[in-house]
């Protein structure tokens, strides 16, 4: 991701333009291949190193944000670790020891260096220039970079635009996703990402057989904002893998919050990076499939539960169904584990009117309250802690089997 400090933008009539670059452009390619390079030559060597060597090649001031920028999506890619070989906090420890006996043993101030350090070469198995190598190869400065991930300077240059449109949707307070002529697997997928990232969202049917989604921006929450934020520009690249779709948010930019509008389409030409049908779930509920399947019931669990429509005001994408072998049996399960009770009690007035019966409605605890209405709910309204628990949802199931 790219900090604030780096993102490029222009000012247009209320709406703000990233300064997207071209992923063909001879001189850029050439700067990242020399990036590049640096980063692969630095394999093994302390970050200190990387930091000065990226600092003398950069240069700095406004002129150089784009190279920097480049440079922060590398370090991304690259995983640094302590190389010791004694744990730092432990040989501070000792050092400390030895140096506090000392001193009361002598009295004075000033000690000798290496006679502290002579006793603890015997003790950690190390000569003398490996404890002080070690002493403090935790701090960042002296951690090792351990993984690089190399790319082509193409990808790197196409990540970077993606990297500032996810950039200005950090200032969003509201994002609107119009989208048609996809196949039902995409939009499937699309819906799963979106639950994924846990983003507060809304979806409409529209005329064109599309879909609008309304989305709640970064800045429309009162608290966890970054980590919001975070999450909805990791999503952006999920809708880079389709086509025949518009973005359009409201921002609130600076310091000042000034109303300022952001339109995004793939006439921009930007490229996702990673997978679209990547089949991932948030934490609450990442692990029922394997738990279901252990308890041998008449019912298989699947995660492909179509999308249904809730009377032309609003779909529904189930995130299981479930289906009975012997009668065949359909029930769906959807779970509200992350969105915030005034987000939530909208969409429970929405399955009121329209909801399907055969529906098993999972709510955090969090999130319940007694005043909360699920009264009249036709849905079988299930209340878990901190996951869903398999044999509690199968005990559910088990009453839609007797009264099927």
């Amino acid at each position: 991701m790219l900090t604030a400090d780096l993102v490029r933008v222009d000012f247009h009539r209320g709406e703000v333009r990233p300064r997207y670059i071209r992923a063909d452009d001879p001189d850029l390619l050439a700067l990242a291949e020399a990036l590049l390079g640096i980063f692969r030559d630095h394999a093994g060597r302390p970050y200190h190193e990387l930091d000065s060597e990226l600092e003398e090649f950069l240069g700095t001031g406004t002129a150089f944000l784009l190279h920097r920028g480049l440079a922060k999506l590398l370090l991304d890619r690259c995983e640094f670790a302590t190389d010791a070989a004694v744990e730092p906090e432990q040989l501070r420890r000792a050092v400390f020891e030895e140096a506090a006996a000392a001193y009361r043993k002598s009295g004075q101030e000033a000690f000798d260096r290496a006679g502290i350090l002579l006793p603890l070469e015997a003790r950690f198995g190390l000569a003398a220039d490996s404890l002080e190598g070690a002493l403090y190869a935790d701090l960042k400065s002296e951690q090792v970079l351990k993984v690089f991930e190399p790319s082509t300077p193409e990808w790197l240059l196409h990540r970077y635009n993606t990297a500032l449109a996810q950039a200005v949707l950090l200032r969003a307070s509201a994002v609107k996703i119009r989208m048609t002529g996809q196949t039902p697997s995409h939009y499937r997928a699309l819906f799963r990402k979106l639950k994924f990232f846990q983003l507060l969202h809304r979806i409409e049917r529209t005329a064109d057989g599309g879909y609008l989604i309304h989305i709640d921006g970064p800045l429309s929450l009162f608290k966890s904002s970054q980590r919001y934020g975070l999450q909805m520009a990791g999503f952006l690249p999920t809708l880079l893998h389709l086509d025949q779709w518009t973005l359009e948010a409201s921002l609130l930019w600076g310091k000042r919050h000034r109303a300022m509008s952001f339109r995004l389409s793939p006439d921009d030409g930007l490229l996702p990076h990673g997978s679209l049908q990547a089949q991932w779930q948030p934490g609450e509920m990442s692990w029922l499939p394997d738990q279901f399947g252990k308890l041998e019931s008449g019912w298989q669990i699947s995660a492909e539960a179509g999308i249904l429509d809730l009377g032309g005001q609003g779909v529904l994408a189930p995130d299981y169904v479930f289906r009975h072998v012997d009668t065949g049996v359909q029930v769906f399960l959807e779970i509200f584990g992350f969105w915030r009770r005034a987000a939530l009690e909208p969409r429970i007035e929405l399955l009121k009117k329209h909801g399907p019966r055969n529906l098993i409605l999972g709510v955090a605890k969090e999130l319940y309250a007694d005043e909360m209405n699920l009264a009249n709910v036709p849905a079988e309204v299930y209340v878990f802690r901190s996951t869903p628990v398999a044999r509690e949802v199968l005990a559910l199931l088990e009453k839609f089997l007797q009264e099927a």
